[in-house]
């Protein structure tokens, strides 16, 4: 039998409750996976067609890599080279002479010590663990870190006429500045924590100073300043043996001062134990390891990111695809305090429970814990461990992976860093000198609808070999690295594509640069002594990257004419721009990620590319 139909087949009821259009950005349930597919396919037939146009013009341009490369350019290259890895052990030689011969004897009680340091006329210079034999250690790390850039820069500029190679030699005269920069300031801390008998390495007198007319005194404003380590606030030995002559102490006893004598070695002592912890502060050392302990904006989503990756062994356990892990990441968008790491953790590690991560404080910010401590770690197994791993911040320990090294993981990455180097080159030999020549001709006549032709076809060039280089380096190759020194933390970048504005681009692009600034530039200008406004750290902060970047780009292609200067220095009032554009439309609206891309990638990068060409 037939089923009756519904009735009035033509009225039908077809709208019968409010709903919005499939695009519409409130609706935010829709996959566009296959619109996603459509536009990959049409970009691939897009790069297949200006192939074949590339062929039928120019034929084939690739050679053989080196083959138009002079004995001259190779053995200048091994030279510098050659020169940068002396750095290193001249670095080691330095820091093995610094080390104390002992370790300073325990003192009379505090307040006895504290007077007699003070009656003694002793100077800043031993209150805050710094010995005068520290001035002879700072110059000679400052001129090795001088010979470091200026020998090979020479060696680059007079010698090598290939960009690439050139290239080369300053990236890793670069890489070790930064790490011999890192390292040098790192064993000062610990040097003057050592002789501070500061083990925990949370009671640092230097906290407590300020610099007042180039003079260092007692910073009187802060609260914690006359507190002694039992909080009852009736000591003021920190005032009595951190100044003298009124409060204050001339600057230039901060290198300079005599050598401590047994009352001031016991003043030393008397300094550290009542120095308030470093939970109770809101100033922190000069080198402390501050990745949630400083306020500059943002930094708090780029350390709560970081900290939701999970561990490189456990990448099955914790997350069953590449996108649940980009889930992860994006969710992670309010700082969450430390946990603690139990046994099982720790041998995942490799490290002692104990000592496998950063203490939480009573306020929940990391302390300075380490596996090796001072002067144990003045070793060259130590410091060349630190020379190979993937990273610019020296530390006496790392987290590591147990076990043995994973062989297949090692290779792939291997194999990804092969092809996608090869890829490069073919791009660039094939593509990219054909449109800057002709770009260059572009410049010659003045032509500007032709030279915006030339820089938007090298846009995609440069973007796709910006790509394949930001993966071969910064994932392939350091995850190879990383695997065979079994360096736990591979957090090396977050998901800089998807930046609102150019300060989150900045900051998550290239973690062991942003974590190298934050660490030596940044937290140093903002605390005790300086105590300088963040806006003057920011600025600083891009001042030295666009130094080293005009080093890195100007040297090799013998062209300083300041492009990579101004460039970096523009990035300031970009930033600027684009976090008002984030605050007027709000970060969902796209515009400012809009702005980066085209900014850095479809104008920024190809621009500066042809002005390195023509010149």
């Amino acid at each position: 039998r037939r089923r009756p139909g519904p009735s009035y087949l033509q009225a039908q009821v077809v709208h019968y409750r409010p709903r919005v259009s499939v695009l519409d950005k409130e609706l935010t349930t829709v996959s566009y996976h296959g619109l996603v597919n459509f536009l990959l396919l049409l970009l691939s037939a897009t790069l297949i067609r200006l192939a074949i146009e590339n062929y039928l013009k120019y034929g084939i341009l690739v050679s053989i890599p080196g083959a138009s490369v002079s004995r001259r350019d190779w053995v200048a290259t091994l030279a510098g080279l050659a020169v940068v890895a002396a750095s290193f052990f001249v670095a080691f030689a330095i820091e093995k002479q610094a080390v104390p011969r002992q370790r300073q004897p325990r003192s009379r009680s505090t307040a006895a010590a504290a007077a007699t340091s003070a009656t003694g006329g002793s100077s800043a210079l031993p209150m805050v663990g710094v010995d005068a034999s520290d001035k002879l250690t700072t110059a000679m790390h400052l001129a090795n870190l001088a010979f470091v850039l200026v020998a090979p820069s020479c060696i680059t500029y007079f010698a090598i006429f290939k960009p690439a190679l050139g290239t080369v030699v300053m990236l890793f005269a670069c890489i070790m500045f930064l790490k011999l920069y890192s390292l040098a300031a790192t064993n000062f801390d610990l040097r003057r924590a050592y002789r501070l008998r500061d083990k925990r390495l949370d009671r640092d007198p230097l906290r407590l100073l300020t610099l007042e007319r180039g003079r260092l005194a007692v910073d009187s404003a802060d609260p914690d300043a006359g507190t002694g380590a039992g909080g009852d606030g009736d000591s003021d030995s920190d005032t009595d043996v951190c100044s003298e002559g009124g409060g204050s102490i001339p600057g230039a006893d901060v290198l300079t001062g005599p050598t401590a004598g047994s009352s001031q070695e016991a003043g030393i002592e008397a300094v550290a134990s009542e120095v308030p912890p470093l939970s109770t502060r809101h100033s922190f050392s000069l080198n402390a390891r501050a990745l949630a302990d400083i306020p500059v904006a943002g930094d708090d989503r780029i350390d709560a990111k970081a900290d939701a990756l999970p561990r490189p062994r456990m990448r099955r356990r914790a997350a069953t695809s590449a996108a649940n892990i980009l889930k992860l990441v994006a969710d992670s968008t309010e700082a969450a305090p430390p946990r603690q790491t139990g046994p099982a953790e720790a041998a995942c590690s490799g490290m002692p429970a104990a000592r496998s991560a950063p203490r939480p404080a009573a306020d929940g910010r990391r302390t300075i814990s380490y596996a090796v401590a001072y002067p144990d770690n003045v070793t060259l197994g130590n410091f060349g461990y630190f020379w190979l791993a993937p990273t610019l911040c020296y530390q006496p320990s790392y987290p590591r992976i147990a076990g043995p090294i994973s062989k297949s993981f090692v290779a792939k990455r291997v194999s990804e860093l092969v092809i996608i180097c090869v890829t490069m080159y073919v791009i660039i030999q094939q593509y990219a000198v054909p449109t800057l020549t002709g770009s260059v001709k572009a410049i010659d006549t003045r032509n500007g609808f032709w030279l915006s032709e030339r820089v938007l076809k090298l846009s995609v060039i440069s973007a796709t070999i910006w790509f394949l280089g930001f993966y071969a380096l910064f994932h392939a190759a350091l995850n190879a690295l990383a695997e065979v020194l079994r360096f736990a933390d591979r957090a090396f970048y977050l998901d800089w594509w998807n930046s609102v504005d150019l300060a989150a681009y900045w900051r998550e692009w290239n973690l062991p640069i942003h974590y190298f600034c934050k660490r030596h530039i940044m937290v140093p200008l903002i605390s005790a002594p300086l105590n300088l406004p963040v806006g003057v750290g920011i600025v600083v902060t891009f001042l030295f990257s666009a130094i080293m970047h005009e080093l890195l780009f100007g040297i090799p292609t013998h062209c300083l004419k300041g492009y990579s200067f101004v460039g970096m220095m523009a990035q300031i009032p970009l930033i600027q721009l684009t976090q008002w554009l984030v605050r007027w439309r709000g970060s969902d609206s796209g515009l400012g990620n809009a702005v980066f891309w085209i900014s850095f990638c479809i104008v920024g990068q190809p621009l500066g590319v042809v002005q390195y060409y023509y010149t």
